[in-house]
């Protein structure tokens, strides 16, 4: 009786699981990310996350969080606990910065929020 019992246990919750939706691909936009000293690659995805924040989705699927100041463009570690070193180059239209090991470079047309 008991094999009778489980058999009709497992069946939904076997059928539950494999409805449930899978995580794919972050939506967003290609930008090159290096860690450690590796060399700068389009590894990354950026992905707008709410008017002025974003994250940054990593090959090895962690993240980092930043927010862009609408006035003045700068980005910040939204999640603060890393310092976080800029460097914005205007004549090549891109933003460099780095946070912990990880360095990106990103066109700072990227860096615009769909609400703005």
């Amino acid at each position: 009786m008991s094999m009778r019992i489980s058999r009709f246990v497992l069946a939904p919750v076997c059928l539950v699981a494999a409805c449930a939706p899978q995580s794919g691909a972050p939506d967003g936009e290609s930008v090159e990310c290096a860690f450690g000293e590796s060399a700068l690659g389009a590894d990354c995805v950026l992905e707008a996350a709410g008017e002025g924040f974003f994250t940054i989705h990593h090959p090895d699927d962690s993240f980092q969080r930043i927010r862009i100041d609408p006035e003045t463009g700068a980005v910040t570690a939204a999640d603060g606990a890393d310092e976080i070193a800029v460097e914005a180059d205007p004549s090549a239209g891109t933003v460099e910065f780095a946070i912990g090991s990880a360095r990106y470079r990103i066109k700072r047309g990227a860096l615009v929020s769909p609400s703005s």
